[in-house]
Parts: C-alpha cells; structure tokens; sequence
C-alpha cells in the first residue's frame, strides 16, 4: 500500500502494488487522486483508486507498507525549467476542474439512478417470465415502459445509438455527455488561464446536466413511483398447484 501526503499533510493519492519476492519496481505517475466520471461503473471493493491531475511541483511524502513493515521517503517533483513558474495558470485551470466535477458527480449520481431501476426492471422481467395472467401482463408492459423512459434519459445524456452494424453514436451529435467532455478538455488543452470560451464551455455543460438532472428527478417522483406501487400492490402467483404422482 503507497500513500502519498503533500506539505500540508494531506492525503492526495493511495495506489496498491502488487509485488514479489526480491526486487520489485514501481511507478508513481506524479498525479493526485483522481474522481469517477459519469457513465462509469460503481467501483467494487479493492477497485483501484483514479488517477487524477499531475501534482504541483513541490515536496511529497511517501510511505510504503508491507504486511506489518512501513517506510517513508520525500519525493520533490519540479516542473521543467525550460517554461518557467506555471502554477498560477494550473491553479487557475484546477479551479474550474473543480467547478465542473461538481457538476459531473451529480450527473454520476443520476446516472446510478437510472443504472438502479434498470436492474430492477430486469429482474422483474425475469421473475415474470412464463407467468400468466392480467397482472402479470399488466406489470410486463408497465416494466416495459418504465426501460423505454429510462432508455429516453440515457439518449439525452448519452445519445442514440444506431442499429445498423459497425456503427454507434454520432460524433456530432450534442448531449450531455459531449459537453462535458467538451469542457474538461477545453480547460487543459493548453497551458494558459480558462478564459471566456472555457467558462461558456463549462456553463453549458452545468445548463444541460440540470436539465437533465430534473427529467431523472421528474421520472423518479412520478412514473417511477406509480411503477413502484404496482409493483408492491400485485399479486403475481409464482407457484404451480401440484397433485401428487400416482
């Protein structure tokens, strides 16, 4: 287990090795921790933790442990001095980094949401499987609706996708998703302050994830809860009534 402390003592990046008997090399990419992006899987346990933005130049602590045994060492990283001192540009860029992962956890967070009720329509399809009956058909075709309304979000924060073979979304089509990506990389394609096209970049990806934000929240309020309760109020009789064999 590698932790790796600034000068203030604080905690930016845990990275797990796997390591063998004699001599074992490592490598520590100079960056912080980094955060999950939408549209990405929840992580498991013992999930790596994301890689994130390249540390400032200055003086790290790091500390090693094995089983019961530690060490610690300082590791100083410098930027290159061919470009100067750029630490206000970089802090100016992680600033509005910062500002649009506000954004992207909530978009991560709705995306779990529809992730949810996704499994729980499968799981309900499974269980009505070969089950017969009008509640039965009822739930099949209510289940069915609530996958399309969830399907419906996803293209808007994702976008749609083609049946034809070999092809998937178009790249120029704008959801959600493009441009919030559009954003992260306008902030750090170039070593200089975000200027004015940064921040119209990062305020229509802020505008178009609490659009969408509001359809999840909407869906989950309404039809989602309707679905819910008909879910919870029918009876379907998953049980055969059996005679015993002569």
């Amino acid at each position: 287990m590698v932790r790796i402390f600034n000068d203030k003592n604080e905690l930016i990046r845990t990275i797990r090795w796997n390591v063998d008997s004699g001599f074992n090399r490592q490598y520590w990419g100079m960056e912080e921790k980094g955060f999950r992006q939408p549209g990405t899987p929840k992580p498991t346990q013992g999930s790596p933790e994301p890689g994130g933005f390249p540390v400032l130049p200055g003086t790290y602590k790091v500390i090693v442990t094995y089983a019961r045994a530690y060490d610690s060492t300082y590791v100083t990283v410098k930027d290159d001095p061919r470009l100067g001192n750029r630490n206000d540009i970089k802090i100016a860029q992680r600033k509005m980094y910062d500002r649009l992962r506000k954004t992207a956890d909530k978009l991560t967070e709705g995306m779990d949401r529809l992730t949810d009720a996704e499994e729980v329509c499968t799981k309900m399809q499974a269980q009505l499987k070969g089950v017969e009956g009008k509640e039965a058909d009822s739930l099949r075709k209510t289940t069915t609706k609530m996958q399309d309304e969830i399907k419906s979000i996803r293209e808007v924060i994702s976008g749609k996708t083609s049946d034809r073979q070999c092809l998937s979304r178009s790249p120029f089509e704008v959801t959600v998703m493009t441009q919030m990506q559009s954003a992260q990389q306008s902030i750090g394609s170039k070593m200089v302050a975000p200027g004015q096209q940064e921040e119209t970049m990062v305020m229509n990806a802020e505008r178009a994830t609490e659009e969408v934000i509001q359809k999840i929240n909407t869906f989950f309020e309404g039809k989602w809860k309707d679905y819910r309760n008909l879910v919870e109020g029918t009876k379907v009789n998953l049980f055969k009534d059996y005679k015993p064999i002569q």
